[in-house]
């Protein structure tokens, strides 16, 4: 996992250029079974997380209450390897369970986008870091056990349907999001671009671009972190060697942060969607009117307003299914 406060403020600054449109949708009240307040028993409440993820829970047990001087060999033994990265200027001590890990080549840590500012970094089973059949996990030398716990737990918590690889869906999000954003931003600017076919055109496949992949990119970012945190904070009690009150504390309200930040992705690409098919709207009524008169090379009919219209229906059924999620979550982490 990342630098808590580097990654909350990455994230956060990710969404910065539609923030403006970025309200509040209310959510679709969805209920779930109670949990358990403690995490003792290895048959734990749940063995289904939300965005339809799976977890071993006897896994989660065994590690987090495995003594110290065998945590590494157990998250060994549960088929995850672990590469030791060193620090440049180590601020805090070195963790003397992470000793005689391998070190990471340089060339994977560079691979992997690996930042100073990391504490730890998992890479999924199929995964080109990986070999076959196993995940691996990147740790700082100076990360304590806990953190090796959160890879190692947000290792095994994957999809229920396998589908296409992370590392792929990630990409291909990020650039679509990407898109979304400097096209809402000059649309945001100048709406009167609407009247442009190759404008709606491009802002509309960024919209149904991003919305394909919104489940998915949630679902392997900040579903996870925020799965695992409230997980470990029911596992790893004051009873635990791996006990840190602060590390617990950060960790719950990085949770929080990774949830508050999807809301804010579905926010801005909900209002993105509301804002083009209104300006389309109010656009094509002007041209009616003979408010305003189409250019060279613009054109805006009736067909093409259905059409909008039909792409933004495509789109919010896609987001409506993410919404539903996104409050599955809130009800998981708020328990």
């Amino acid at each position: 996992m990342p630098d808590l406060m580097t990654a909350s403020t990455a994230v956060r600054c990710l969404t910065e250029a539609l923030r403006r449109f970025a309200g509040w949708s209310t959510m679709l009240l969805v209920l779930l079974s109670p949990m358990v307040t403690r995490a003792d028993p290895p048959q734990w409440a749940y063995r289904a997380f939300p965005f339809s993820q799976a977890l071993n829970v006897d896994a989660v047990y065994e590690v987090t209450h495995s003594k110290p001087e065998n945590l590494v060999e157990t998250i060994h033994r549960w088929g995850v390897d672990i590469r030791l990265v060193r620090s440049e200027a180590p601020a805090r001590p070195l963790n003397p369970l992470l000793a005689d890990l391998p070190l990471a080549a340089p060339e994977l840590v560079r691979l992997a986008g690996f930042q100073e500012s990391y504490e730890g970094l998992v890479f999924y089973g199929g995964s080109t870091f990986c070999a076959p059949g196993r995940s691996m996990i990147l740790i700082r030398d100076t990360a304590p056990g806990y953190t090796l716990i959160h890879e190692f737990v947000q290792s095994l918590l994957r999809p229920a349907c396998a589908g296409e690889p992370d590392d792929i869906l990630e990409t291909r999000f990020g650039a679509a999001f990407r898109r979304l954003v400097i096209y809402q931003r000059r649309i945001n600017d100048d709406p009167y671009r609407l009247l442009d076919p190759l404008w709606r055109r491009d802002i509309l496949a960024a919209q149904a671009d991003v919305a394909q992949d919104l489940y998915h990119r949630i679902r392997l970012g900040q579903s996870q972190e925020a799965i695992v945190e409230k997980l470990l904070s029911l596992y790893i009690d004051e009873r635990s060697p791996y006990f840190d009150a602060e590390r617990r504390t950060q960790g719950l309200l990085y949770g929080e942060v990774m949830i508050n930040n999807a809301i804010d992705i579905y926010n801005a690409v909900n209002e993105s969607v509301v804002f083009v098919e209104a300006s389309v709207h109010s656009l094509r009524q002007m041209l009616r009117a003979g408010t305003i008169q189409p250019g060279e090379g613009l054109a805006l009919t009736d067909d093409d307003e259905a059409f909008v219209v039909g792409s933004a229906r495509e789109v919010q059924a896609h987001m409506a299914v993410v919404r539903v999620e996104l409050q599955v979550l809130k009800r998981f982490y708020g328990r």
